[in-house]
């Protein structure tokens, strides 16, 4: 059997399907028996989708880049999809390896280039290496911590005759609990003074989320969500719920003053920019999950939604904690009503997409965002690496399985990655996109107020974008909105991908010290 089929064979048995790329000439001869392949318009974009994919569904993707320079121009994402955990098998075509001695175009050492930012990294040798490295990627990409694995295919091991043994897909287990370090735990929170609770992204991906409301009620303490979370979280509109940390070191000290023992459950602690105090000095934290690598306190490898399970027979009622209420709340929607605030605009937006999936890539509205339209089992999906122009492909990738999708994007984040709207329109991918037009990287400016005030009206942060032209000229329907903001109804209409401009309050957020 030629090497081409082998790898075909490997890609559907491993329930592999849709590979996404950008191919090239070094990838053709790996592609001759594929069976659906998502057409993108630049290799990162390809990366993004099956990112977003990955994540949402739970299920190890697939994406086929076009050697060095495909490779190149994906590392960002590929970098995202690490910061995320996301299990990918990231696969880019390679020079014919019997002239590889002589540096033809094309031909690069991938492997290098690719580097740390993937778990496991092979380049094939011959043509009984695909069945073995294909299933070796898959196993490792869903391994704790997941994430991202690459392999180089040289173009003349796909023309090799070879043997293929049907591959039988595997079910991996993430059902790993210590019974005696719960037991540990659940002491220590009843012996501690002022103990609070922190939760992270693998509540969402171990679909915990009745657990850890049931677990904070019964305990009590206050709950916060870990800083910078790519996820969703705890249930927002429960009063126990005290807000996300912030985070600078100095913020979350500040949130968790009084409190002598925290305890992460599955999340970790994400920090920018410097701030010169020591991180949570004198508390004694603990750190509970499978994909997190903390870097201080007691740290035990286990799954969150069975921690949370047997915790709850060795805890009880420690505190009376209850979110105060936002007095302010009210007056600020009606304030930024002629203004267009991210708090008004949020707060209509909800009203049209309460139930959708929110993708979030609007950077300096992302802390109102997460406030307003709050969090739910797969409901929110952001870059845990800062990067931006993830946004829009990512996106689009959970769009191929769920139609109620909703992104939230700055004009600066979505020229990055615009020729995503030629991949949903060419596959009618039903995304709908709310652009949050303030004609600057207003993140920036808002950096450069608090620490370099004589750069934040600097030109080289400003521009102006008339992003609804561009989403015209690929085929999408797009609106600017009106004060009233009443096209938010026409956006939520149909299955069509669509595109609404907003053109949001330009004065400077405040969002660092």
């Amino acid at each position: 059997m030629r090497g081409s089929q082998i790898f075909a064979n490997a890609i559907e048995d491993l329930d592999l399907y849709p590979v996404f790329g950008n191919p090239g000439t070094t990838e053709l001869p790996a592609l001759r028996n594929i069976k659906s392949y998502i057409l993108t318009l630049h290799d990162s974009i390809s990366v993004g989708m099956a990112d977003g994919l990955a994540q949402y569904s739970g299920k190890v993707k697939m994406v086929n880049l076009h050697t060095l320079p495909g490779l190149a121009n994906s590392m960002a994402f590929i970098y995202t999809a690490k910061m995320n955990h996301t299990p990918l098998i990231i696969t880019a075509g390679q020079q014919d390896m019997r002239h590889m001695v002589l540096e033809p175009i094309l031909y690069y050492n991938l492997e290098n280039v690719i580097s740390d930012a993937v778990k496991f990294k092979y380049e094939l040798r011959n043509v009984d290496d695909i069945e073995i490295a294909m299933k070796r990627a898959k196993l490792i990409a869903q391994t704790p911590p997941t994430g991202p694995v690459f392999l180089s295919l040289p173009m003349n091991i796909m023309d090799m005759d070879g043997t293929y043994s049907k591959m039988d897909d595997f079910n991996f287990s993430y059902e790993l609990i210590n019974i005696e370090a719960v037991k540990e735990i659940s002491e220590k929170i009843m012996r501690a003074k002022n103990p609070a609770i922190v939760f992270g992204y693998e509540i969402d991906i171990f679909n915990a989320f009745k657990e850890a409301e049931e677990f904070a009620e019964k305990l009590g303490c206050p709950v916060f969500g870990e800083p910078l979370s790519s996820r969703a979280v705890f249930n927002t509109e429960n009063t126990i719920f005290a807000g996300d940390l912030m985070p600078g070191s100095t913020l979350i000290n500040l949130s968790l003053l009084n409190n002598d023992l925290i305890v992460f459950i599955g999340g970790d602690i994400t920090l920018y920019p410097y701030l010169p105090s020591p991180i949570l000095p004198g508390k004694d934290l603990i750190f509970i999950g499978l994909n997190i690598s903390p870097k201080m306190g007691n740290f035990y490898q286990m799954n969150p939604k069975l921690f949370l399970k047997e915790s709850m027979k060795y805890i009880e009622k420690k505190c009376n904690y209850s979110r105060p209420k936002d007095l302010t709340f009210a007056t600020k929607i009606a304030n930024e009503r002629s203004s267009l605030g991210f708090n008004y605009v949020m707060y209509q937006t909800k009203k049209f997409f309460k139930d959708y999936t929110i993708v979030d890539e609007s950077i300096s509205a992302s802390y109102t965002l997460r406030n307003i339209l709050g969090y739910k089992s797969k409901g929110y999906f952001t870059a845990k690496s800062g990067q931006l122009g993830w946004g829009l492909p990512a996106s689009a990738g959970i769009a191929m399985q769920n139609k109620k999708v909703l992104l939230v994007i700055g004009d600066g984040s979505f020229m990055y990655t615009m020729q995503t709207l030629w991949t949903l329109k060419k596959y009618n991918i039903p995304l709908k996109i709310v652009v949050l037009r303030n004609n600057a990287y207003n993140i920036l400016r808002s950096f450069a107020k608090s620490y370099y005030p004589e750069m934040e009206n600097s030109p080289f942060l400003k521009f102006e974008l008339e992003i609804e032209r561009f989403a015209q000229s690929f085929g999408i329907q797009s609106q600017v909105a009106g004060n009233d903001l009443k096209e938010l109804s026409w956006l939520a209409e149909g299955e069509d991908p669509k595109v609404l401009v907003i053109d949001v309050d330009k004065n400077i957020p405040k969002l660092f010290l």
